[in-house]
């Protein structure tokens, strides 16, 4: 008899199994609540005293002072959205889901978190570089950001530089090549230049242009992403438990000529054990084929009591 997996569960098999791009959404998403839970009871407690200093640490900065003595922006900014609204956030992570998804798709798992910090750290780069070079935004002076959208943009244009002609639904437009998706958000994003989120933008376009920049790298037989698999191979193990050794005994009965009942009795276990392994083995690489949510709700239930034996 099987048990209905609660949500928590549900999430937690999403985050185990549903690849890098849903981790990296577990972890954005973790970050914002707890960053927004952190300002709102230092409004409350410390009548928001301590917002500056929070914010300094983990916001990306124009300033090449800033990134000297602290460095740890250049990644932290990646994982951190504004906090005064939802919508940055959502839409971040809508779009990381669908492209995620393709580019996991076509190219691996594998290729994911590479391409998402590289977009991300070139995004990032050229934004420091323009406000340092450029006068009309040199006189700006410190210009702080934030957001995974650099990253976002990489996986995105990767996923059209592998594939162009790939089709997604979109409510009311039908079927649409993410060719025409990309450069929409590209035109987008050139306009932006002219608006109030500028250094965004050119984060934006910086992160376009290294995720279609490592495809081509990678058709050449150059692979970018070789010295972040490491962080990969990390990403895959969060939460894995490491296997218990354990110690069986067995102990020797006596069987009655003609009397083979325990023997079959142990073969019918035997039997059972490795069919029970044969149906996890396929669920697994249903998983790993068409995701988490291509899941009857049986085969959850039975993944979730498997998950649940010693």
């Amino acid at each position: 008899m099987y048990t209905n997996p609660s949500i928590w569960q549900e999430l937690k098999y999403k985050y185990q199994y549903g690849g890098a791009h849903i981790k990296i959404i577990f972890i954005n998403v973790a970050i914002f609540i707890l960053l927004n839970l952190t300002l709102f009871f230092d409004r409350l407690l410390f009548d928001s005293r301590g917002r500056s200093f929070i914010l300094d640490q983990i916001l990306g900065s124009s300033s090449l002072t800033q990134n000297l003595y602290k460095p740890w922006i250049a990644i932290t900014n990646l994982f951190v959205h504004d906090v005064s609204g939802f919508s940055h956030i959502f839409f971040n992570m809508i779009v990381l889901y669908i492209f995620g998804n393709i580019v996991k798709d076509l190219i691996g798992n594998s290729k994911i978190v590479p391409i998402f910090l590289l977009s991300g750290l070139a995004g990032y780069l050229i934004f420091i570089l323009a406000y340092n070079i450029f006068p009309p935004l040199k006189a700006m002076g410190s210009v702080s950001i934030c957001g995974a959208s650099g990253g976002i943009m990489g996986i995105t244009f990767a996923a059209v530089a592998i594939s162009p002609n790939f089709e997604l639904y979109l409510l009311l437009l039908g079927r649409v090549k993410i060719k025409w998706i990309a450069l929409f958000y590209l035109f987008i994003n050139i306009i932006m230049l002219q608006g109030n989120n500028t250094g965004g933008s050119i984060a934006h376009l910086g992160g376009a242009l290294m995720g279609f920049i490592y495809i081509k790298q990678l058709r050449n037989g150059v692979d970018l992403g070789r010295p972040f698999y490491w962080l990969e191979d990390w990403f895959e193990n969060i939460r894995k438990p490491k296997p218990k050794p354990k110690m069986t005994y067995k102990k020797e009965e006596k069987v009655v000529a003609g009397e083979n009942t325990k023997q079959q009795k142990s073969g019918s276990k035997s039997t059972v054990s490795s069919s029970k392994q044969e149906h996890l083995d396929k669920i697994l690489d249903k998983i790993n084929l068409s995701g988490y949510d291509s899941l009857s709700q049986e085969e959850k239930s039975f993944l979730f009591k498997i998950s649940q034996e010693d």
